[in-house]
């Protein structure tokens, strides 16, 4: 039973907001700027680009972190997909900030390391892509890209773990691509701000 203390641990990790402390470094509450998310996102948006890079590569680690420590300790897989869960869950509904966290891209990009490496780096690359073309073919902002390319990053996740694992509905692996599909769903659904100005801007 030892192991499974790292899931309320890996909550309380997932709970440390890097964006907030970047916030509090320049004398800023991201809480009531920008967005208001306290995210990677806003924290470029509101404080430059390499608070951006700060806030990005903690969350990715709060995320990677907890499933290294799985690992180390021979974890089985549900216990490796309840760490995922439980960083994740902290960083979208942190204990610290009254339950008001970020959008859960960079944490779930971090449990994608530690869970299926393959398909974590091609979600990075494909969102990096994504990202440069959002900002240079359309015309947006740096920070205004990040959206869409974190949401159709997201959308892939499942069909990139179904090119690189041979048997990925096989009992041995359902579950971790279960968890997958969820965690997608749960980025895109935390994004619904983000696709609602989309779609109206669209529709203007």
């Amino acid at each position: 039973m030892l192991p499974w203390l790292l899931v309320p641990a890996a909550y309380l990790l997932g709970s440390v907001s890097f964006a907030w402390f970047a916030g509090r470094l320049n004398g800023v509450d991201l809480r009531t700027v920008g967005s208001g998310n306290l995210g990677a996102t806003n924290a470029g948006r509101v404080l430059g680009g390499r608070w951006f890079a700060f806030v990005f590569a903690g969350d990715v680690l709060k995320g990677f972190l907890p499933l290294l420590a799985g690992r180390l300790l021979d974890a089985d897989c549900w216990l490796l997909l309840a760490l995922a869960a439980a960083a994740v869950v902290g960083h979208v509904f942190t204990c610290f900030h009254r339950f008001k966290g970020g959008k859960a891209v960079a944490t779930s990009l971090g449990c994608l390391a530690g869970l299926v490496p393959a398909v974590a780096g091609l979600t990075l690359a494909l969102w990096l892509l994504l990202w440069t073309a959002g900002w240079l073919l359309f015309k947006a902002t740096r920070a205004n890209a990040v959206g869409p390319a974190s949401v159709l990053a997201a959308l892939a996740v499942p069909g990139l773990r179904w090119l690189t694992c041979a048997q990925p509905l096989a009992p041995a692996e359902a579950p971790v691509t279960w968890f997958l599909i969820a965690l997608a769903v749960l980025v895109v659904g935390k994004h619904h701000s983000n696709i609602r100005k989309l779609f109206a801007r669209k529709a203007a």
